[in-house]
């Protein structure tokens, strides 16, 4: 979906941008360093967790599964967003698209949710933020972003929309912190600031790429422009 000229700057920016990006998300789940002060905006929460406890709470095996989810997870929506691309140049009715996908999307979640858990209280529905988180996930975060998301890849192709993929990391990082008051560590931080570096790098090669393509379009049309009143 995506051309990489190594030989162009804007080629190598792009490259350079991935493995930011790549660096960032690596370094993110690997290293940890010294932790920082949370900015808890709801009490001191936070403050009685400590680094220790946290890293205890947090068998090795399961930060293996989550890993290996993650991974599975990014996979799946990078080669979700390819296909999403293709459908659109062939059916251009974004918004019937998104009912769609929200409709098949609800099945396959339903199958999950009866598989893993058995209860039958855990499926009542309290007036709780419970019930509010659920409102706003099936609203906000399900209707509107998959529509936004769609509208997106209809105009700027799938890769404009996979690669702000990485900042949900940084962005439940930072609101993670805010909020809840979670320690957030150096590594964290660092991993942060390279997948938006990153993010900057690849979309300032396909900025300048299209710059460069629009130049040669408009000297081919001023060259054809030139070949006509030749003729005439």
């Amino acid at each position: 979906m995506e051309t990489m000229k190594v030989k162009r700057i804007s080629g190598i920016a792009k490259a350079v941008g991935i493995a930011l990006c790549v660096a960032g998300v690596v370094m993110t789940a690997l290293y940890r360093g010294s932790y920082i002060h949370p900015l808890n905006l709801h009490g001191s929460s936070g403050r009685h967790t400590s680094p220790t406890h946290q890293k205890a709470a947090l068998p090795k095996t399961t930060w293996i599964k989550g890993t290996l989810f993650m991974i599975t997870s990014n996979i799946t929506w990078a080669l979700w967003l390819v296909l999403q691309g293709m459908l659109l140049k062939e059916y251009t009715s974004k918004l019937l698209f998104t009912t769609l996908e929200c409709l098949f999307g609800t099945f396959q979640s339903l199958f999950v949710a009866i598989a893993f858990e058995r209860d039958s209280s855990k499926w009542k529905l309290q007036w709780d933020m419970g019930l509010l988180a659920i409102l706003y996930s099936g609203f906000v975060v399900t209707g509107v972003c998959f529509y936004l998301q769609t509208f997106c890849v209809e105009k700027k192709g799938p890769v404009f929309s996979a690669i702000f993929t990485p900042l949900n990391i940084v962005f439940t990082m930072i609101c993670s912190s805010v909020f809840l008051g979670e320690m957030i560590s150096v590594g964290s931080i660092l991993g942060g600031l390279l997948m938006v570096g990153g993010l900057y790098g690849v979309l300032w090669g396909k900025n300048k790429e299209r710059a460069l393509c629009q130049v040669s379009i408009e000297e081919g049309k001023a060259a054809h422009a030139g070949e006509g009143s030749n003729m005439a």
